[in-house]
This record gives structure tokens, sequence and C-alpha cells, in this order.
């Protein structure tokens, strides 16, 4: 099944920014993208100290098949080269109507909407990939997914360990 070709333009203080289905030729944005990430964003996102994505993990999250998986990025203009500045993803659980739903945004791009747009437009492609459920693992002391997540109307749905929560939402 192809997947959908989304193109939403926004302005954001200013700037334009496009959300975009990812395209496997984005590996190069996407690394680097991840490599420019502080510290805190990279652990928050992966749980890990990874300092960059393994050639494995690139080729994974470059490469859509959908309906199973689905990527969205956000980018902006800089110099006349393409930026990505955040991306949202989704991975279904093998033989369930269910998925996991992630998300990550620049440092500089955070708290201005658009982990929370992403996350909106990944829900409604999910929706029609005849998704049923969303799940996410936040770590504990991510404050601002947790709001996030709550605010979009996830639930906490367990508590791993005292690091994650493991957050759910019906859609």
């Amino acid at each position: 099944m192809q997947s959908p070709d989304i193109h939403i333009c926004l302005d954001i203080n200013g700037t334009s920014v496009t959300i975009r289905t990812m395209a496997v030729e984005g590996k190069e944005i996407e690394s680097e993208f991840v490599r420019n990430l502080s510290d805190e964003s990279r652990y928050y996102r992966f749980h890990s100290a990874l300092k960059e994505l393994t050639p494995e993990l690139l080729d994974r999250f470059t490469h859509v098949k959908y309906p199973e998986n689905m990527a969205l990025i956000a980018t902006i203009q800089v110099a006349g080269k393409e930026q990505q500045i955040a991306v949202a993803r989704y991975a279904k659980y093998p033989e369930r109507d269910a998925a996991e739903v992630a998300v990550v945004v620049a440092d500089a791009w955070q708290s201005c909407g658009l982990g929370n747009r992403l996350l909106i437009e990944i829900r409604n492609i999910a929706v029609d990939a005849g998704i049923h459920e969303l799940h996410m693992s936040v770590l504990a002391e991510n404050h601002k997914m947790i709001k996030l997540a709550h605010k979009l109307g996830y639930h906490t749905k367990r508590i791993d360990d005292v690091t994650s929560r493991e957050l759910g939402k019906p859609i």
C-alpha cells in the first residue's frame, strides 16, 4: 500500500515550516537531525546515550512501510538547503491494531506547538491505516512530553519502573 503523500506548510514564529512524509532520500537530513539534538533530547527520545543513528536504524527510520509504520518530518530551509527540525513516527505492533508512536523536536523548536501538530497528523494517518490505539514509552523525567501526551488525551497505562511510563490512547 502506498504511503500518504503529506505536505503541510505552516508559519511558526515567522518561519516557513513544512511537514511532509519521510522519504528514503532523507537519510542525510535524518542523520544530521539526530546528531544535532542535545544529549538530553536524544536521551529522552532513544532512552539511551545514543550519539548517532546506526546504519540499521537510519535505514529503518527512512524506509516507510505504510501501513505498518509511518514517519512525518518537519523541515525548514537554511541557506537554500532543507533542514529537518522534528520527526514523528508510528510503528504498528505485530498482529494488533495498535502502534507505538514517538516524536522528537529540535531543541530550538521545542514549545512552539510543532510536536503537538506532528502527533495529531501522525494520529490521523494511523486512523486511516486501521490502527485503533496508540502507545508511547516516555521517561518519567521527561515532564514536557508527559504533559503534551496528557494534553492530547493519552493516559498513563503502566509505570514500568521508576524511570519510565507507558501512555496510551484509543483512537
